[in-house]
C-alpha cells in the first residue's frame, strides 16, 4: 500500500439517553462497545473497499482505525458464498455473506473483523483479548491478541487463499486456550494462523 493517501478516525459510542431501554445497553462496557466499534468499521470498510480505500489498522484499545487508498486499486470483483450481498451494516449481519477464497484481499479483512466482533464474547471466555489489527500489506493482516501478559501476532493471509476464513475468533480463541500457539509461533508472531 502507498504512504499517498491515509485516513484515520477515532470513535466513541454515543452515551445513551436517559431511562433508554435495553439494560445491557445503559452500562454497557468491554465486550459489547468494542464489538460494535468492529462492525462499525467492517460496515464502513465493507462500503469503501469497491472504491478503493482499504482498511490498515485497528486499535481496539483506543478505538481507533486507520484507512488507506493504495495507489493501485483493487479490480477484482468479490465472490461471496451468497448472491448479492446487502449494502446495510445491519441488514448484512445476519448473512453469511462469506467471501470465497479469489475475492480481494480487503473482502477478507472485512469478513475478518465482522466475524471476530460477532464472536467476541467466546474470544474472551477463552482467556484470550483482542487489541488490535493491522494490515500493512494487501498479502496478510495481523490480529493482535494478548494472551498469558504476551501480545501475540496471528498472521492471516487475505491474498492467494486456498479456502475462505470460517470462524476465526473460535478457531483462534481455542488455539491460545489449548496452547498450540506455542508450538506454532516464531517469536510472537504465528504465521498462517487462519
Amino acid at each position: 500500500m502507498s504512504d499517498t493517501e491515509h485516513y484515520a478516525a477515532s470513535y466513541s459510542p454515543v452515551p445513551p439517553a436517559a431511562d433508554a431501554t435495553g439494560g445491557a445497553d445503559r452500562s454497557e462496557e468491554g465486550g459489547g462497545a468494542e464489538a460494535r466499534f468492529l462492525l462499525r468499521v467492517a460496515s464502513l470498510a465493507f462500503r469503501l473497499g469497491p472504491e478503493g480505500i482499504e482498511l490498515q489498522q485497528i486499535d481496539l484499545t483506543n478505538r481507533r482505525f486507520t484507512l488507506g487508498a493504495p495507489d493501485q486499486p483493487e479490480d477484482r470483483i468479490p465472490f461471496y458464498a451468497v448472491g448479492p450481498v446487502p449494502d446495510d451494516g445491519t441488514e448484512r449481519q445476519n448473512w453469511d455473506y462469506t467471501p470465497l477464497a479469489p475475492s480481494p484481499p480487503w473482502t477478507h479483512l472485512v469478513w475478518l473483523v465482522q466475524q471476530l466482533a460477532t464472536q467476541l464474547d467466546f474470544f474472551s471466555s477463552h482467556g484470550a483479548r483482542l487489541t488490535g489489527i493491522t494490515a500493512p500489506s494487501r498479502s496478510w493482516a495481523d490480529v493482535i491478541v494478548e494472551h498469558g501478559g504476551t501480545q501475540w501476532r496471528a498472521r492471516v493471509p487475505l491474498e492467494g487463499r486456498h479456502e475462505p476464513i470460517e470462524y476465526p475468533a473460535m478457531t483462534l480463541a481455542e488455539m491460545f486456550s489449548e496452547g498450540r500457539h506455542l508450538r506454532l509461533a516464531e517469536g510472537e508472531l504465528i504465521p498462517d494462523a487462519l
